[in-house]
Formats: C-alpha cells, structure tokens, sequence
C-alpha cells in the first residue's frame, strides 16, 4: 500500500501589541516543539515496524496535545498502524473517526481509502462474512465518486472488481449447494442473485445455467426457455451453452 506523508503547516499566533505578554506565544512554539518531538518518536516505531508502540505513542500525543497538525496526523497514522497489525476493526474505526473529525481535510480520500482496505481484510477462511467486503464496496464507491483524481482511486476500483467476483463466486457456490440437495427454489433465488447483482462478475455465466437447471426442475418451462435464451446471447461460445444442447 503507497503511503502519503502529510506536510505540516504551522501557523503560530502573533502577539498583540502593546502591553501584552510573550508567555502565550512561548507557550504555542513550546507545545508546537513538543508534539513534533512526541510525533516523531510514534513515527520512527512505525517506520521501523512496530506499529503496536507507534499506536501508543500516537495516541499519548493526541492526549497531550489533542488540536493541531501533528494530532490530526497522528491520528491517520493510527489507522495505518492497526491495518499494518491486522487489526481491521480497529483501523476501520480510527479512519472512520479521522473522517468525522476533519471531513475537508487535504488527505481525508487517504484516510477513505484506509477505511477500505481495513474492511476488505476482515475477511477471512473459507466461510466469509460478506458483510464487510459490502462495506468496503460502498467505502470505495464513495472514494471513487468524490475523488475520482485521487491516487488511490485506480486501487479502489480494482478492489471493487475483485468484490464483485468475490461476491459473485459465494452466492454461485451457495446456488450449487442447493442445487445438488434438491433445493430448487433456494437455488434459483440464489442464481437469480448472481445474475441480477453481480452482472460483471464471471460467475454470471454459470448461475445462469444453474438458474436454467432449476427452473426445468421446478417445471417452469417458459423461465427456464428464457434463462438458456439469455445465456445463448450472452455466451455463444461459452462452456455452459454448449450444455443446453
């Protein structure tokens, strides 16, 4: 994943004229000079890898001086850091705060993108959860239709390809699953899904003919007249064509 570094603009108050005091305009530059030295130590542990002490030492900045643009940083910082350790909830909902906090902020798309990618790693083994590959889809819908120049916004829609595949292929086996058990409304319902949801998903071309097949099992002959009508124009030369016959 390409990182992005934020650069830091530090706008320091003036004092008044007159009689007043350098104490409070000491005070900015002292606690502007501690959150970098605060920020800088978070971010060594992170560069070098160790993302769990990076994490606390962002988040005793954010304690310590919880305003300006270290703090803001930090806080991006953090959820890169738990998408680093695999901790996808925890990222997801530390982007999620950055994007509330600071909604017009210069690399909030990053902070969209962040969101994301920590969605799409919940998933995991062969019984999924799709819900959070749901989520991801609509976090990067969201990047691509807002920032649509942003750098990661090719990333995101090669993502939302591979969700629509991954999406695609589930409902597919479970339509198969049914299928073989004799479950034939469970399995047209399930096809129809693929067919209908997931158009450029390549599992389309096999739940149609598995959405033919249950159509003829249930004697629904002009359905499933329909379905292999659809299939034939869409796959002339498709393996599932050639078995209709």
């Amino acid at each position: 994943m390409r990182k992005r570094s934020l650069v830091v603009i530090a706008v320091l108050t003036l004092a008044a004229a007159g009689c007043a005091s350098d104490k409070p305009k000491d005070h900015l530059l002292d606690s502007h000079a501690a959150a970098a030295v605060m920020y800088q130590k978070g971010k060594s542990a992170q560069d070098r890898g160790d993302y769990g002490t990076a994490v606390r030492d962002y988040q005793d900045l954010e304690a310590m001086y919880p305003y300006g643009p270290y703090a803001e940083q930090a806080q991006l910082n953090t959820a890169y850091s738990y998408y680093q350790q695999g901790e996808s909830k925890a990222a997801a909902a530390a982007a999620e705060r950055f994007i509330k906090l600071h909604p017009v902020n210069p690399h909030v798309d990053y902070a969209w993108y962040l969101k994301g990618i920590s969605q799409y790693q919940e998933i995991e083994g062969a019984n999924w959860n799709p819900v959070p590959l749901h989520q991801a889809f609509d976090t990067f819908e969201t990047l691509v239709k807002r920032w649509p120049k942003s750098a990661y916004a090719a990333d995101a829609r090669l993502r939302m390809e591979k969700i629509i595949d991954l999406l695609g292929k589930r409902d597919l086996d479970i339509c198969k699953f049914y299928y073989v058990r004799d479950a034939y409304v469970a399995s047209a319902n399930r096809c129809a899904q693929v067919v209908t949801k997931y158009q450029l998903s390549p599992a389309r071309e096999e739940a149609l003919y598995y959405l033919y097949l249950s159509y003829k099992h249930l004697d629904l002959a002009k359905l499933a007249q329909t379905t292999a009508a659809i299939l034939r124009y869409n796959y002339p030369q498709g393996k599932y064509t050639q078995k209709l016959g």
